[in-house]
């Protein structure tokens, strides 16, 4: 078994050497956002890679009182945090985010000691492919690693 391990800073590293071999990037920056749209679908889909945090008693009977439970975390309304989800690419750049001002507290958790709005403490759930200390999911990296390697291949012709 061959395994390939891949750490953000090597994704840089490799990123910056295909821009050196090849030149302008866009189009690869716009696969890799696009790519990390998917895996952000995903992590929405199977409510987590790993599985999220339970709800809260408190949140299943607020959003039962409502007509949302049952229902998939983090997806009550149509315009709500799933459907917020946008990307962004440049020359050099690929982003996934969402504008949504509770987004980060959803991503990362929070304490309700330090939000009194909060009915209690929220856990992290990180819909987006990576974690706190901004490491990728094996997924995502293994997704993106392989993108960037066809376009090199595609433009080098190796």
């Amino acid at each position: 078994m061959f395994i390939i391990e891949l750490d953000h800073q090597h994704l840089q590293q490799t990123l910056s050497k295909v821009e050196q071999t090849i030149g302008d990037l866009t189009p690869l920056m716009h696969s890799l956002a696009a790519e990390l749209a998917s895996q952000t679908e995903e992590n929405f889909e199977h409510e987590g890679r790993p599985q999220w945090s339970e709800l809260s008693d408190v949140t299943t009977g607020r959003r039962a009182e409502t007509g949302h439970w049952p229902g998939k975390m983090l997806q009550v309304s149509a315009a709500g945090l799933a459907a917020s989800i946008t990307t962004q690419a440049t020359d050099s750049s690929a982003l996934v985010g969402s504008n949504k001002p509770y987004a980060a507290m959803m991503q990362f958790g929070g304490d309700q000691a330090d939000f009194p709005q909060l009915w209690g403490d929220i856990p992290g759930r990180p819909y987006l492919p990576m974690d706190a200390g901004g490491n990728l999911q094996p997924e995502t990296e293994q997704a993106l690693l392989k993108l960037a390697l066809s376009h090199l291949e595609q433009n080098v012709g190796a």
